[in-house]
């Protein structure tokens, strides 16, 4: 494990990265297996490597909501670890990975008050909230159509490396209607399908479905 491989990490000294790695670990992880649950204690600052995890919970009747996929390089829920909570979601491997699990108390007391670690970390806390942002506004949403046009907007350029079941899965809704709104942007000439390929043909109509 070379901690200086990863660019969070570009503005320590020989002798500072010595030490992060001293207080870090390195562990890896089979799809499906889960980092952590929602309540588990944030003991450790995990910084995801390689690999894709989702951010989840269950409603009342025990179906999974899909908060976040998140892909390597980031922090996962670092949002825990800086309130000292525990954490507020399940996390599970969508794909085999690894993670640099970091002592987050001695982290804090001796990197985090440096300018650029605090900056990096900063920016990241304010994607994840982000992130959150957009499942509370599609979550609300009564509007499917306006959830799928937003999350092809929003996603051009990655959604063809997702699976039509995972977009599902993040948006909550049925694989089913997934393709049916699909189709009709595609009747409409707004986007094209290629096989398992979206390309969007007209971002000012894609935008109107939703705004």
């Amino acid at each position: 494990m070379n901690l200086r491989d990863y660019y969070f990490f570009n503005s320590l000294n020989d002798a500072e990265i010595k030490r992060l790695e001293e207080i870090s670990v390195l562990k890896k992880f089979s799809r499906d297996e889960i980092l952590f649950y929602e309540k588990d204690q944030s003991k450790y600052l995990h910084l995801l490597v390689k690999g894709i995890v989702k951010i989840y919970k269950h409603d009342y009747k025990d179906n999974e909501l899909v908060i976040h996929n998140i892909n390597a390089l980031s922090f996962i829920a670092e949002i825990a670890n800086y309130e000292e909570k525990p954490f507020p979601a399940n996390c599970s491997f969508e794909t085999k990975g690894e993670v640099i699990l970091i002592d987050y108390e001695k982290f804090r007391d001796e990197f985090l008050f440096k300018k650029d670690i605090a900056m990096l970390f900063i920016k990241s806390l304010s994607q994840k909230i982000k992130y959150l942002e957009g499942f509370i506004n599609n979550s609300v949403s009564i509007d499917v159509n306006a959830k799928v046009a937003k999350f092809i907007y929003d996603n051009e350029k990655t959604i063809n490396s997702m699976k039509q079941i995972k977009i599902a899965e993040i948006l909550n809704i049925r694989e089913e209607t997934l393709s049916r709104k699909i189709s009709s942007f595609v009747k409409k000439g707004i986007i094209q399908k290629d096989k398992r390929n979206i390309i969007i043909l007209n971002h000012e109509k894609l935008l109107e479905e939703f705004i």
